[in-house]
This record gives structure tokens, C-alpha cells and sequence, in this order.
């Protein structure tokens, strides 16, 4: 069995790349034959933005890529912008069957998180010509960037590029009803959901030694980037006068609003960027992960590392945290966008009995090894692949 994976990194490293990166070594440590086309958007930025439509080099080297390892699969993790959608014209051409994973909504949308001045933005999923994006800016606040994008991702709409997809996989149910009910008209059994999966804590590690009973855990911590769409200022508004203490890890364009935010109140402390590691030793000391997206978040990793630590997570009743917290199971939700609602529940979990938040606690876990670890993601991903191949006529045998 042989895969082709097509990924596009971006100027600033997200998590799409961490996920790219976690697969890929997945499917190679259970011997599968890999091999990696590459793009990025480091160098040349505006040039790969400009020839977005279809990027003819991108084009060639996937052609090429297609034509020396000769794939049984091509999979695209990101193709925005420098890879384009060429590398499904490519694959299409070269009559290889293609698998994508939805990290975001850039087939249909400019904004990647659907959101736009502090509110879901969804008018692209649905209409055919959203002037209102353009008008709003959606993209990096320019009308001209805006309606770029929209013309481009329109026109592989118009010429059935991302319909003719093979298998699209969605990491939560809730993207994948948005996909299915978005002007796409995409059928549902060529939408399969696989959760991204965390490798899991190192047994070793001195940093986790202490107790992580409930009793043991201090403090609620926030994990991620300091951007508008992640609530950043939901988040700060939440803890200011507040008895309880907040820790902040991240970076981003609000971390100046952050800075000034942790000077004024002793209760809220930031940390700075951290490294995976010291971040799941922060998961595992503290009581709660609070996560305030307000807009449509796909998955968020960092939820996940949470529970295999043990840690329940407080977040909004929409995106995949609505999917991945179950209430009053391995935490709680709160409204989406309501720092009045999110006080409350953040008081009532600090309340709860001991023996109340180790339950949480034991269930978080459990939650992690049932559908999260890398085993279960390589038996989803797996079967994705099976299902394309027999759509395809092909006879061929996976590693088990």
C-alpha cells in the first residue's frame, strides 16, 4: 500500500502541521510505503497567492511525484495556498483516488474559522456569490484578498474540483453535517469523520511524578493561540476580579493585550510559547483546560492531551468542543460567548466535591484511550483508505 501525502506549511507553524507530521509517522512505524510532496508559503508568499487558482508548478510536481512513486492514495492535509487545488487536478488526471482532510473550510470560506469581528460568519458555506464576505473583509481584513479567495475557491466549485474528491474526512460530527449541508451537496457516505489522536504522556517524564488526584490540582489553564477567534478576550474577562488563578500558555497577535492584562491582575499569570512537553506537565497539575473559541473550531488538539492527562476541559456548547466534552461527564460547556455563563461554570466546577472532579477526571482519561490514541486512529484511517480503494476497483492488501 502506498500513499502520497500532500501538505502545504504555512508562514507560521499551526497545528495542521503538527497533525500532518503525527500521521505520517503513524502509518510509517505500521509499514506503510510514504512518501511526502511538500509546499510552502514561507518564501514567495505573494506570488503562491496570486496563483492560487491553480499553481502550475504545484501542478508539475505532482504530476511528477504521481508518476515516479505511483501511489495507491493521494492524501492533502493543506493545500492553502501554495500547493493549490491544482494537486487535486493532478491526482485527478493522473487517475489516482484522492482523500482530504477537512482541517478547515477553505474550500468554501476565506476564514478559516468561519468567523469574522467576533461573531460566526457562515453566509460561504451556503451561497454561491457571498458579497457580504467581501464587504465585511473577512480575509485579513481586505476586500481584494477576500473576494480573491472566494473567486478562486468558487470556480473549483463550478468545475466539481472538491465534489469529485473521493473521500473528504471531517474530525468531528458536527464539520461533517456543516459539509454536508453546505452548497457542496456532498453525499454523507463520502464524508467520513477521524478525530485527530495524541501520542500520549511519557510515563517517564519526573515532571509528572506528583499525585494527580483532584485535591492535588490548582489552578484553571488556558492553552493555545492569542487570537480573536480563540476568545481571548472572552477568556480575560472571565478571570479579572476573579478568586480563582488562570495560566496562560500561547502566542499570538493579543499577547500584548494579555501582557497587560496578567501585570493588572496577580491572578492571572502568562507563560509564554511553552514546548509540547512542559505543556503536558502543566495539563496534568492543573484542576481544568479552559477552551473559549468563539469560532467554529474543527478539533482542538489540545482538548484531547487534556483527557490523556486526566484533566477535564470547560468549553463553548458549539465546534468540536460541543462533540469531545460531554456535560457532566469529562467537564462542562458554557454558551458560546458568554463570560457571564463561563464564570459561573468555572465556579461550579471549582466546587464540585473531590470525589465528583476525580470521576471527571478518571472519565477524561478514559475517554482518551477509547477513541483517541494512535491505535484507534490508524484502524479509522485504515478503513478510509479500504473504502477508496474498493470505490476504485483496486485489490490490494493494508498493514495491519
Amino acid at each position: 500500500m502506498k500513499i502520497l501525502y500532500i501538505h502545504t506549511y504555512y508562514i507560521q507553524r499551526g497545528g495542521e502541521d503538527t497533525v500532518y507530521e503525527d500521521e505520517l509517522r503513524l502509518i510509517q512505524e505500521a509499514g506503510w510505503e510514504t512518501q511526502s510532496l511538500l509546499f510552502s508559503n514561507r518564501k514567495y508568499a505573494a506570488l503562491k497567492f496570486l496563483v492560487f487558482f491553480f499553481n502550475p508548478v504545484s501542478f508539475w510536481k505532482t504530476c511528477r511525484a504521481i508518476r515516479r512513486f505511483k501511489p495507491d492514495v493521494v492524501h492533502v492535509h493543506n493545500w492553502f495556498f501554495a500547493a493549490s487545488p491544482a494537486v487535486f487536478v493532478a491526482a485527478r488526471w493522473s487517475r489516482v483516488p484522492v482523500v482530504h482532510t477537512i482541517h478547515n473550510f477553505r474550500i468554501l470560506c476565506p476564514s478559516s474559522f468561519l468567523f469574522v469581528k467576533n461573531e460566526i460568519f457562515l453566509d460561504c458555506m451556503s451561497r454561491v456569490f457571498p458579497l457580504e464576505a467581501i464587504r465585511r473583509r473577512i480575509y485579513r481584513d481586505s476586500a481584494f484578498n477576500t473576494g480573491w479567495l472566494l473567486t478562486g475557491t468558487r470556480l473549483h466549485y463550478f468545475l466539481g474540483t472538491w465534489q469529485r474528491i473521493d473521500r473528504l474526512i471531517c474530525l468531528t460530527g458536527p464539520a461533517r453535517q456543516m459539509l454536508v449541508d453546505s452548497l457542496l451537496h456532498i453525499e454523507p457516505d463520502r464524508i467520513a469523520v477521524k478525530p485527530n489522536f495524541f501520542a500520549g504522556i511519557d510515563p517517564n517524564d519526573p515532571g509528572l511524578a506528583a499525585p494527580d488526584k483532584a485535591g492535588h490540582r490548582k489552578d484553571f489553564l488556558f492553552v493555545g493561540r492569542l487570537s480573536p477567534e480563540k476568545g481571548i478576550s472572552l477568556l480575560l474577562d472571565a478571570f479579572r476580579n476573579s478568586p480563582f488563578t488562570l495560566r496562560i500558555i500561547g502566542d499570538g497577535p493579543l499577547r500584548g493585550e494579555v501582557e497587560t492584562c496578567a501585570a493588572d491582575y496577580p491572578n492571572i499569570h502568562y507563560l509564554g510559547h511553552q514546548d509540547k512537553q512542559q505543556i503536558i506537565r502543566y495539563l496534568h497539575h492543573c484542576q481544568a483546560l479552559v477552551f473559549t473559541t468563539i469560532g467554529f473550531e474543527q478539533f482542538g488538539l489540545v482538548m484531547v492531551e487534556a483527557f490523556a492527562c486526566g484533566t477535564p476541559v470547560i468549553g463553548p456548547d458549539t465546534g468540536s468542543p460541543a462533540e469531545l466534552i460531554i456535560e457532566g461527564f469529562n467537564g462542562l460547556h458554557f454558551r458560546t460567548g458568554s463570560v457571564p455563563d463561563l464564570r459561573q461554570k468555572i465556579q461550579y466546577f471549582n466546587q464540585l466535591p473531590e470525589i465528583t472532579r476525580q470521576t471527571f477526571s478518571r472519565n477524561a482519561r478514559d475517554l482518551y484511550y477509547k477513541h483517541y490514541t494512535p491505535q484507534t486512529n490508524l484502524r479509522l484511517l485504515s478503513n478510509i483508505y479500504k473504502s477508496v480503494l474498493h470505490e476504485n476497483n483496486a485489490d490490494l492488501q493494508l498493514p495491519h
